[in-house]
């Protein structure tokens, strides 16, 4: 089983991860660059590091799916 991830956004669809972790890590890094450019003030800090997998895919607006190994293999993005 992999993992496809999903942009609700439609920006940056087909990255497949060996792993929910991977995918964790991956969103994480991807908007630890930006995250405190976006904290609003007065709303209660928490380090983008901590975030759970629901949070972070709740706040990138992404999503996904398990597909199989053999889905796995029509996309050119593996992670």
């Amino acid at each position: 089983m992999k993992i496809l991830r999903i942009d609700r956004q439609d920006a940056l669809n087909g990255a497949v991860y060996k792993n929910l972790e991977d995918l964790r890590e991956a969103l994480i890094d991807f908007h630890s660059i930006d995250y405190d450019d976006h904290f609003d003030e007065g709303e209660k800090y928490k380090p983008i590091k901590n975030f759970t997998l629901k949070e972070i895919l709740n706040w990138g607006e992404w999503d996904y799916e398990k597909i199989t190994d053999e889905e796995a293999k029509q996309y050119d993005d593996y992670r």
